[in-house]
């Protein structure tokens, strides 16, 4: 009798637990294609000011005026593509909130002709970061955090030169 309470309770117990699990695929039925796509709120081509903080040193260069561009990306309905005015950048995010956003891993490169010599190239290798706008009429903001690479093709040994970097962008 014992025995045919546990196999009875067991199948009682089964059929709970199957109820449960089918109601949870239920309750998600908004496809990804219904989800509010919020990139229009930070995307367009934004004049900043840019400044770069590297450990060690006292004196925090001054920030510098460019251009901080963040597009759509195609591909992914919360994705962006950052860009700087001069850098070769491959730069992209994924928005965070109706107004911010995270930043991926990746690079921006600046070569730097000087006359008479090959050339110099500035890299930031930056790991992540995030930014965004307080309000739909507050100017953008953001954060990388990386590498700082310098590497001159006429010089000899102690080149490249590489450090952390913090890089600050606010809008003007």
């Amino acid at each position: 009798m014992s025995r045919m309470l546990a196999l009875t309770s067991a199948a009682a117990l089964s059929l709970f637990c199957a109820a449960c699990n089918g109601g949870d695929e239920d309750d998600d039925n908004t496809p990804q294609e219904q989800l509010k796509d919020t990139r229009a709120n930070v995307t367009g081509t934004h004049p900043v000011q840019m400044s770069m903080r590297i450990p060690g040193i006292p004196e925090e260069p001054e920030p510098f005026p460019t251009s901080f561009t963040l597009t759509q990306d195609p591909a992914s309905q919360d994705g962006l593509r950052i860009s700087f005015l001069f850098y070769d950048c491959d730069l992209t995010g994924t928005m965070t909130g109706e107004s911010t956003f995270k930043v991926n891993p990746g690079t921006c490169l600046l070569a730097l002709p000087i006359e008479d010599e090959e050339g110099c190239a500035v890299t930031l290798a930056f790991t992540g970061g995030s930014g965004g706008r307080d309000s739909a009429q507050a100017k953008i903001h953001a954060t990388f955090t990386g590498l700082y690479t310098l590497a001159c093709e006429s010089e000899g040994p102690g080149t490249p030169i590489t450090t952390p970097v913090t890089v600050e962008v606010v809008g003007t």
